[in-house]
């Protein structure tokens, strides 16, 4: 029993921090890492962002979408769209 309480006193010794700084190349790797985690919670950010923008130019679109329809009712009436069919005209509605 000596030796078994040895090892197992020995392994809970070992700590994940003494055995991976030990590997060579690996606290570079983590500062990599750490970068690019960096980068793509930015990259996402402006994502959100971007699609906000987007949103709000889309409603601003509809807006004038819906006045233009109104502009353009509003001159069928001043014409007055039954001369325009008589004329021989297609109307596009």
């Amino acid at each position: 029993m000596g030796i078994e309480e040895a090892i197992n006193e020995s392994v809970s010794n070992i700590s994940w921090n003494s055995v991976l700084s030990n590997i060579p190349g690996f606290q570079s790797l983590m500062k990599v890492g750490i970068a690019l985690g960096i980068v793509i919670l930015v990259y996402i950010i402006f994502l959100i962002i971007r699609s906000i923008g987007s949103l709000s130019y889309m409603l601003r679109f509809r807006r004038l979408s819906r006045s233009v329809e109104e502009i353009n009712q509003k001159m069928d009436i001043l014409i007055g769209k039954s001369s325009i069919s008589k004329s021989g005209k297609n109307n596009k509605k």
